[in-house]
């Protein structure tokens, strides 16, 4: 196992006894790693070899015993009988120089019995040896430098060594060398299991126990022993991963308690402090001094129990703590935490010493508070829960109370919003008395309105802006900022509130860049998209993570850049913090991100994709933890399953019940104008035009006007085109061209549809064009379809078939890519499926745009974007007269006379889409 070197040093001592050369050898392990197994295999090769062996083991309960370690090695019936003569011999001469034995002489008749054959000297833990035989020992290394003798010692290393007077006596010597051992690398590791374990399972096994004991073989040994115990008990468990049990617990307590109690006391500091553990305070923790503690380092270090300077795991810690007595460990983690809480360390640090062992002190409530929030975002709920607890009956006062009440809901409302309604009366109650802070006030008017708990909302607001009147620290800015949330969510709340528009200077504020997003979304609403709101909004979320950020930040950033047109870069920042957020599926914070990102895809026209992020959404939480903010949700449903034809499904998430609060908030215009477009989809335009209305009326009373957020007047255009009304369908599409935010590629995109549908036919080929363009541009699949649809109609009508079929097959494309197969049969329903069409069937420009070659299409795509001959030439390499003989060709195929035909052919197509890139 890894000794062969150690081994060979030790033998190629031992053979050079034949020529007379003695030697000496200290040897030195960090307990557990195998000196004495070493020495002992040692021993008996040698004794194979013909030598004689005199072996000793000291021990600390015989190390006041003068003469022990001689006594062992030479006992009376062994020969070598002159070695205890000596000894004493030395142990008289200080005293008494005038009688006994000549220790000269004594000695001579040692070396004479050494010459009959190589000996052996050999003292385990020599450390504890007694102070006469270690003399002795020291007489004899200073004079073997021409007998046939080997002695070997070993110690320990750390603070249990020979002392250091001893140690520079005997290293002083030509013929001493000191050896170390080293813990067993993972392939010894391996190797020393092989015999003991499955050989499929010897590798991954290796690994794993090498992690765990950092190489120490008596740990390996044990762990081996504690995974044969539990295969017994479970053959299928105990493959799954590496057991700790008795075998291991009782390694751990051998090698760390070896008649030394400081290796103890701070290997046990170090099991207490974990990660946290340095020097300095394992010492001040075991009231040891910090040379003792740096010795016991070093002896673990080369036991390999240490990994960046604190104890390898907790499996090790954890097992030399199961042999300390109850009192004493709950006394360890009370000046743990003192200690650490003094030192600066993370609350959930501290909590956990906290949880082992409470402290009355006045501030172990606001710590464990701290560390249940954070071990909240980090998804520890149980350890969070269990900082609750005691913080509960660790408070003493009022404001103690309300803040434990107040971490208590916030850490519930992260879980489900649900379970947040049975502390809100006492919260509200609180803040009436004075016990909350300002920011804990600004999260009630919040969480309230959430749960469409109006007028105590409101109460609450005037109670946050007198604190603010006063002068309260910090009530000014969490006004602003609730005011400001108020405003894009539940506007009615707080109806006189100032104008909060966003400052175009900077100003000093004490608030996270995170804070500005409800101002950043509230601009958007109210002004429309705009470059400086599209930067602040990815500005704030480049600065954020997944559970450091409140998601309510998080939500109005991304909100903010998908309703300033940019669903692009919405989808990004949203995927990044989806990716954060890791195999998480639940909670508050998973239910609103999936919720965004079911109105993205929306909007991206992927209504598949909406529908399962929105699903996702409501099944991370209660449905009434959702509170008036379920509108969003059921709003992306209903749009999304209207969209893909299935207005069974639309019409049963309609029918879920809502709170009635809802309609006055920003989630219920979106789900009123959803539910327009149900309307619509099941030929209740009346209907539609009057939920159109109502969402027209709202957005502009609470100023969130915006067509990227709520293209209102498109939709009632749509229904008063659906009950006949072209000249009310025109004036608001007129309306809305004109709006901020109007002329963004997706909402100019669809009014220009539906203006097409209000004007004479010579007029709507060149409208929908465009609108084509825009919509291809800005990646709404649906949308696309939809004014696909008009153009191959408007197109049939002035009579150029050729070109409809080529838009219906684009669409059919389109459909293809997002799954929108149901939208394109109901609005393509007129159009004989390609597949089905014999080529027999085709016209001749059917027949030439499918036999295009790759060098035409190159060729065309570009004249159709009005490059000249010259300029395709130089871009794809050849010739202008080849430029011209592909052109005429294509021309013939497609049934086109000139480039004006061949742009109004292809336009609404992707056969131009290669193009760009050669360009």
């Amino acid at each position: 196992m890894e000794r062969a070197e150690e081994m060979a040093l030790l033998t190629n001592m031992l053979a050079r006894t034949a020529s007379g050369e003695g030697g000496v050898t200290l040897l030195d392990a960090g307990p557990g790693v195998g000196r004495t197994a070493l020495l002992d295999e040692f021993l008996r090769r040698a004794a194979a070899a013909g030598a004689r062996v005199c072996a000793a083991t000291g021990s600390s309960a015989e190390r006041d015993v003068d003469y022990g370690i001689v006594d062992q090695l030479f006992p009376p019936d062994g020969g070598l009988g002159a070695g205890p003569r000596l000894a004493r011999a030395l142990g008289r001469g200080a005293a008494d120089t005038g009688s006994g034995p000549d220790p000269s002489a004594l000695f001579e008749a040692l070396c004479q019995e050494f010459r009959q054959g190589p000996v052996v000297i050999a003292v385990d833990d020599a450390q504890f040896a007694d102070a006469a035989s270690l003399r002795f020992l020291l007489h004899l290394v200073r004079r073997l430098r021409t007998a046939p003798v080997v002695i070997v010692l070993t110690e320990p290393t750390g603070p249990d060594s020979l002392s250091p007077s001893f140690q520079a006596e005997l290293l002083r010597q030509p013929q001493c060398r000191r050896l170390g051992l080293l813990p067993l690398s993972r392939a010894g590791v391996a190797r020393a299991i092989a015999p003991q374990v499955p050989a499929a399972e010897a590798a991954g096994l290796a690994a794993d126990f090498h992690a765990i004991s950092g190489g120490n073989p008596l740990l390996v040994q044990a762990l081996v022993a504690d995974r044969r115990d539990a295969h017994r008990l479970d053959p299928e468990s105990a493959s799954a991963q590496p057991a700790t049990g008795v075998a291991f617990a009782k390694a751990a307590l051998a090698w760390a308690y070896r008649d030394d109690p400081v290796l103890f006391d701070v290997a046990c500091g170090f099991a207490v402090l974990g990660e946290s553990a340095t020097p300095s305070l394992v010492a001040c923790l075991v009231d040891r001094g910090a040379d003792a503690v740096a010795r016991v380092m070093t002896a673990l270090d080369t036991a390999g129990l240490l990994d960046g300077g604190t104890l390898r795991g907790t499996v090790v810690g954890r097992a030399l703590l199961a042999h300390v007595d109850v009192e004493t460990r709950a006394e360890l983690h009370r000046r743990a935490a003192g200690l650490l809480h003094a030192d600066g360390a993370p609350a959930t640090v501290v909590a956990r010493h906290l949880l082992a062992a409470p402290v009355v002190e006045p501030w172990a409530c606001h710590t464990l508070l701290t560390a249940a929030e954070q071990a909240m975002r980090d998804d520890e709920s149980e350890f969070s829960l269990d900082c609750l607890r005691l913080a509960g009956q660790n408070a003493a006062t009022e404001h103690d109370h309300a803040a434990v009440v107040m971490a208590r809901a916030r850490i519930g409302w992260e879980i489900d919003p649900r379970l947040v309604g049975p502390w809100l009366d006492e919260l509200v109650d609180a803040l009436g008395q004075g016990s909350l802070r300002s920011a804990d006030a600004a999260w009630i008017v919040r969480h309230l309105a959430w749960q469409d708990r109006f007028p105590q909302a409101a109460e609450c607001l005037r109670a946050l802006t007198e604190q603010a009147g006063r002068g309260a620290p910090g009530a000014a800015a969490e006004l602003h900022v609730v005011r400001h949330w108020l405003r894009h969510t539940c506007p009615p709340l707080d109806p006189g509130a100032p104008d909060l528009g966003m400052p175009r200077t900077p100003q000093p504020r004490r608030m996270s860049p995170a804070a500005y997003a409800s101002e950043v979304l509230g601009q958007v609403l109210t002004e429309g998209p705009g470059e400086h709101s599209i930067g602040m909004a990815e500005e704030i979320l480049r600065g954020c993570r997944y559970g450091e950020t409140a998601v309510e930040a998080l939500e109005a950033a991304l909100l903010a850049l998908l309703y300033a047109g940019r669903p692009d870069r919405a989808l990004h920042w949203c995927d990044a913090l989806l990716t954060q957020a890791g195999d998480r599926s639940t909670g508050t914070s998973m239910a609103i991100l999936s919720g965004v990102r079911a109105e993205i895809a929306l909007r991206h026209g992927a209504p598949h994709n909406a529908q399962e992020h929105a699903r996702s959404a409501l099944s991370a939480i209660s449905r009434s933890g959702w509170g008036v903010a379920i509108g969003s949700p059921l709003a992306t449903l209903v749009q999304a399953a209207t969209a893909s034809g299935m207005s069974g499904a639309a019409g049963a998430w309609l029918n879920q019940d809502v709170p009635e609060g809802m309609f006055q908030t920003r989630h219920g215009l979106l789900y009123t104008h959803a539910r327009g477009h149900y309307h619509l989809a099941v030929d209740r335009p009346a209907a539609a035009l009057d939920d159109f209305l109502t969402c027209g009326d709202l957005a502009k009373q609470w100023g969130m006007d915006v067509p990227t957020f709520l293209p209102w007047r498109t939709s009632a255009a749509e229904a008063h085109l659906a009950l006949g009304g072209l000249g009310q369908a025109r004036t608001l599409v007129r309306e809305q061209l004109a709006r901020p935010g109007g002329s963004t590629p997706r909402a100019r995109g669809v009014s220009l549809r539906l203006l097409a549908a209000t004007s004479e036919l010579g007029q709507r080929p060149a409208l929908l064009r465009e609108s084509v363009n825009l919509l291809e541009n800005c990646s709404d699949s649906v949308e696309l379809i939809r004014a696909l649809a008009d153009r191959c109609q408007v197109l049939h009508e002035v009579g150029a078939p050729a070109k409809a079929r080529m838009t219906a097959r684009h669409a059919r494309n389109v459909a293809d890519a997002c799954g929108g197969h149901a939208l394109f049969r109901k609005l393509f329903k007129d159009e004989i499926p390609e597949d089905s069409v014999a080529s027999d069937d085709l016209d001749d420009a059917d027949r030439g745009s499918a036999s295009l070659t790759a060098a035409e299409r190159r060729v065309t795509a570009l004249a159709a974007l009005g490059h000249s001959n010259r300029e395709i030439g130089r871009k794809l390499f050849i010739t202008k007269s080849t430029v011209e003989q592909h052109l005429t060709r294509a021309y013939r195929k497609l049934g086109v006379r000139n480039r004006t035909d061949l742009g109004d052919l292809l336009a609404g197509t992707n056969l131009a889409a290669g193009a760009s890139a050669l360009g």
